[in-house]
């Protein structure tokens, strides 16, 4: 009897054991795992791809970027973006051994409050140059990705939707995912090229536009704007003077403070690019601060971190920085194609001396 006893005890056992080595699918923190199967040290010849892959959408769809951890001995799947808000998701694990394992997951509830909104569209300015080149949109708050064709909408003065402005499919994004850049299409401003001869510049001087970002624009978390944007514009004459650092009016602060080192520029500049492509050194040394734009990016301000000391400093201005129209130190952009044009440009740095007393 004992030994009957023991049988039935020795068989549960081992349908418990193995019941709980059967392998299963799990999504957990943003990353989707195999339980219950015990990953080998070594990856197969083909890659974790040949025995686990997720599948994002519905129908005939490439499995999702990523990559692959062992944990463990837990298989895991990392997927290059974070699981989202209303996509199904579709699991699949083709063990070297054993039937496959098909497991689908629904991402997290849809938020529903909006928080993002357009904070500000660059340039500021209210007429831009016929010729230009670059618009910078700001968001409050992570954007979605492949949406701007969507979403964004160039008009006239007559409210009809001009599709041919800028460059489609062309998505520049911060790595914060809240400013985009947008491009005008250069084919159509540089001269004597076939787009501008046929069509023309984006841009004509003396009409009016509108720039409009559709509040359905959804951001990271699949949740649309909080409003509309809409900003209006005039064409106003192109642009094609490089900027020149002997031309820009430097201010010196008092020494012993921490009041704003000011630069002034001729005509407004590249906004993302007088962000990064300005700085203040004291010989070798670069002078840590904030910067801030002001006068419809006319205005570069720079207020250091500690107070300045009485001396001799410079700006360090890279020549790769641009105004509206895209004319950089020693080139402009908009130049007609009969012109003499150098093959290559030169980056490097030009300094703008100035003194604290």
């Amino acid at each position: 009897m004992r030994k009957f006893v023991l049988a039935i005890a020795a068989t549960l056992l081992a349908g418990v054991a193995a019941f709980a080595q059967s392998p299963d699918i799990e999504l957990e923190n943003d990353a989707f795992r195999v339980n219950g199967w015990k990953a080998p040290e070594t990856e197969p010849s083909g890659g974790w791809g040949t025995v686990f892959l997720v599948y994002a959408g519905t129908g005939k769809v490439p499995s999702l970027l990523g990559s692959y951890s062992v944990e463990t001995g837990t298989l895991v799947f990392h997927p290059r973006y974070p699981v989202t808000a209303g996509v199904h998701y579709h699991a699949v694990f083709r063990p070297p051994s054993g039937t496959m394992i098909a497991r689908d997951f629904d991402g997290p509830a849809r938020p529903v409050n909006p928080v993002a909104r357009v904070e500000q569209v660059y340039p500021t300015a209210y007429v831009l140059p016929s010729n230009l080149l670059r618009l910078f949109i700001v968001f409050s708050a992570p954007m979605s990705r492949g949406e701007a064709a969507a979403h964004i909408h160039v008009e006239d003065d007559k409210g009809k939707v001009l599709p041919d402005e800028l460059l489609p499919g062309q998505e520049l994004w911060d790595p914060e995912f809240r400013r985009l850049t947008m491009t005008f299409d250069p084919g159509r401003i540089k001269r004597g090229l076939t787009s501008n001869q046929a069509i023309g510049p984006p841009i004509t001087e003396g009409r009016h536009y509108k720039l409009v970002v559709d509040r359905d624009w959804p951001d990271a978390r699949g949740v649309p704007l909080m409003e509309g944007f809409t900003k209006t514009f005039t064409g106003g004459p192109p642009d094609r003077t490089q900027p020149d650092p002997a031309q820009w009016r430097v201010t010196s602060p008092a020494g012993g403070t921490t009041n704003p080192l000011t630069v002034d520029f001729p005509d407004p500049m590249n906004y993302a690019l007088l962000l990064k492509m300005i700085q203040v050194a004291r010989g070798q040394t670069l002078v840590p601060g904030k910067i801030a734009l002001d006068r419809h990016e006319t205005e570069w301000r720079f207020v250091p971190d500690a107070p300045w000391q009485p001396g001799d400093y410079h700006l360090v201005v890279d020549t790769g920085i641009e105004d509206l129209a895209g004319n950089h130190i020693g080139a402009a952009f908009d130049i007609d194609i009969f012109e003499k044009v150098s093959k290559t440009i030169d980056r490097k740095s030009v300094n703008v001396p100035f003194t604290i007393r």
